[in-house]
């Protein structure tokens, strides 16, 4: 098995699963601060949070079918080293949706033990004249089996401030790794009102080493209104 140093992405998501209405099309390119291996027994899309590599990610984002086209563009950077229990990240992301939106993050965690940690985060959501800041706590854990087989658990709840009016949200996500080339997930979100609940179903399957593919169905549960549903397909290749 090799060593990895960067990684590039390409997806495509429909939210109607008919494949009509509002398109997504998305880039990334993923740079590894220190070489990214598979060694240490861990599914391969898990290799550099169980072994604790860090990362720098771009992306790239354009939406399609939405009364005017946008973009989307941002940059993220997470520290994480073997000798350091101590993690960080942040991230800003921008849109030019109707009046610019920009969102910052900021981030801490603390790895409890390996492929163990919880952290907490911070963001500020910055559209025209407004301010929404928002506040999390958050946890992932990658649960070992025999015969190299996993389970991953990841999730968080959050609040947010925009003046006056706040909401909480919940989020978890699992994965089960039958073997380290094959993800099967499951993961749902919601708020406090508990009116509205997005959930996803996604595959992820590593054809070689380095290439992978992914599918997911998404649906939204909207109390008092039309559910929605969406499908996204993609792929990344390592090198």
């Amino acid at each position: 098995m090799a060593d990895y140093t960067a990684e590039v992405s390409l997806g495509y998501e429909n939210l109607d699963a008919n494949f009509t209405g509002e398109d997504l099309y998305i880039g990334g390119l993923t740079y590894y601060t220190s070489p990214l291996s598979y060694m240490g027994k861990t599914p391969y899309d898990e290799a550099a949070f169980f072994n604790r590599v860090g990362q720098v990610d771009l992306f790239y984002g354009r939406a399609t079918g939405f009364g005017d086209d946008f973009n989307n563009v941002g940059l993220a950077y997470a520290y994480r080293s073997s000798e350091d229990a101590n993690g960080y990240s942040a991230s800003w992301m921008h849109s030019d949706l109707a009046s610019d939106v920009n969102q910052y993050e900021v981030g801490y965690y603390r790895y409890l033990a390996q492929g163990f940690r919880v952290g907490a985060d911070v963001s500020l959501l910055d559209y025209g004249n407004s301010e929404l800041w928002s506040y999390g706590l958050n946890s992932k854990r990658l649960f070992i089996f025999e015969n190299d087989r996993w389970l991953s658990l990841d999730g968080g709840i959050g609040w947010a401030d925009n003046g006056g009016d706040s909401d909480w949200s919940l989020n978890a996500l699992a994965t089960y790794y039958p073997n380290a080339r094959t993800g099967l997930g499951i993961g749902a979100a919601t708020t406090d009102r508990f009116d509205d609940y997005d959930t996803q179903v996604s595959m992820t399957r590593y054809v070689r080493e380095n290439l992978a593919l992914n599918v997911s169905y998404n649906r939204s549960f909207i109390r008092d209104n039309s559910d929605g549903d969406g499908i996204s397909f993609g792929g990344k290749f390592r090198f």
